[in-house]
C-alpha cells in the first residue's frame, strides 16, 4: 500500500479485447521474452506487459502491482521467476498513463477487471496449464478482487502478500502511506467516503466476499514489522477464508533474509515477505508447496518452518 515506497463481474462484460503487441524485447541475460500488452477494457485503454520463457508456456502467473506502482515493477525478478518456472507472467498496470484510471492510483475496481480480463485474453490464446494469481500491497486487495469475480476455474491458486483484506480499513489506515492515498480510495469508491457509501467499500473488499474466492488454496504471506498494512490485515483475510471454508496456508515472518544476504525485520516492501512470496509461487508451479496451515520465519533467531525453496531461485530464506 505505500505511497511513495511502492512505486507496489462474473464474467467480465463490456470487455473488448482489442490486442496491440509491440516488438518483443529480448534480454541477454535470460531466455524470456517481454511484451508490452494493451487492451480495451470497460471502453478504456488498459496496458501492461507479459513475460514469456523462449519456447512457449502452458503455466501462467498473473502479478499485481500494488500502490504507486506499475506493471513495470521489478523486471528482472518477474523475468526470473518465468524462466525459472517456465510459466508465462502477466501484469498489468490497472489502467493506464493516458486514462481516468492512472497507473499508480488506487483504482482497485479497475484494476480487478483489467486483470481478469487480461487473464481472459491469454488464456484464450494459451489454454491449458496453471494460474498463479499474485498480488502484493494494494495489489492483494486487488487481486483478491479478481478472485472473487473471476468465473470459476479461472485461477487455480493465489497468493496475497501484505494485502490489504477491505475496502474500510485500507481508507482508515491510508495516512500511514501519505495524505494521497485516502482522495483515491474515496475517488474509486464513486467520490464517497465509507460512512456514507458503506456499499461501495464493501464490494471492494475481499474479506467480505470470501466465500465467492473460488481456487483451490490461498496463500497469505505478511511480516510482523509491516508498518504500512498492519499484520492484522492477513489475519482478517484468514479468518474470513477459513470461515468460508476456504484451504488457506499463512506465512508469518518476523524476520528474514534479503537476497544479498542480509537478515532484517519483515517490513512492507522489497524484502524477506516479498521473496518468499515468490518462492511459493515457483513451489506451487513445481507442486513443492505442502498444504500445511501455517509457517513461521524468524531467520534472526534461527527459525525457519517454511519449505525449503526451489533450486536456483531467488528467495528470502
Amino acid at each position: 500500500m505505500s505511497g511513495r515506497r511502492w512505486a507496489i463481474c462474473g464474467t467480465i462484460l463490456g470487455v473488448l479485447a482489442t490486442m496491440v503487441i509491440a516488438a518483443p524485447e529480448v534480454s541477454a541475460e535470460l531466455p524470456v521474452r517481454m511484451r508490452e500488452v494493451t487492451l480495451t477494457v470497460d471502453g478504456e485503454q488498459a496496458t501492461g506487459r507479459v513475460y514469456e520463457p523462449e519456447g512457449g508456456a502452458r503455466d501462467l502467473i498473473v502479478a499485481v502491482h500494488g500502490h504507486a506502482g506499475s506493471a513495470a515493477d521489478f523486471p528482472e525478478y518477474m523475468a526470473s521467476i518465468a524462466q525459472h518456472t517456465g510459466a508465462a507472467l502477466l501484469t498489468m498496470d490497472q489502467r493506464s498513463n493516458n486514462g481516468r484510471w492512472r497507473t499508480g492510483d488506487w483504482n482497485v475496481w479497475a484494476g480487478w477487471q483489467d486483470i481478469v480480463a487480461a487473464t481472459q485474453w491469454y488464456r484464450g490464446e494459451h489454454p491449458g496449464g496453471r494460474t498463479v494469481l499474485w498480488g502484493w500491497s494494494q495489489g492483494g486487495l486487488t487481486s483478491g478482487l479478481a478472485a472473487v469475480h473471476a468465473p470459476p476455474g479461472t485461477y487455480d491458486y493465489w497468493v496475497d502478500t501484505f494485502g490489504q483484506a477491505d475496502d474500510f480499513t485500507s481508507w482508515t489506515e491510508a495516512p500511514l502511506a501519505g495524505p494521497d492515498l485516502r482522495p483515491q480510495i474515496e475517488r474509486d469508491a464513486g467520490d464517497c467516503g465509507p460512512l456514507a457509501c458503506p456499499a461501495a467499500y464493501a464490494a471492494r473488499s475481499p474479506a467480505l466476499q470470501a466465500g465467492r474466492i473460488n481456487v483451490r488454496r490461498t496463500v497469505l504471506l505478511h511480516g510482523t514489522a509491516d508498518a504500512l498494512v498492519p499484520f492484522s490485515s492477513t489475519l482478517e483475510m484468514r479468518a474470513a477464508l477459513l470461515a468460508a471454508g476456504k484451504p488457506v496456508s499463512v506465512y508469518t515472518v518476523i524476520s528474514g533474509r534479503d537476497l544479498d544476504g542480509t537478515v532484517s525485520p519483515a517490513g512492507h516492501g522489497l524484502g524477506p515477505v516479498f521473496y518468499e512470496s515468490g518462492c511459493v509461487v515457483e513451489r506451487l508451479l513445481s507442486d513443492t508447496e505442502p498444504p500445511t496451515t501455517d509457517y513461521l520465519v524468524d531467520t534472526a533467531n534461527n527459525i525457519n518452518t517454511a519449505p525449503p525453496p526451489p533450486p536456483n531461485s531467488k528467495c528470502a530464506n
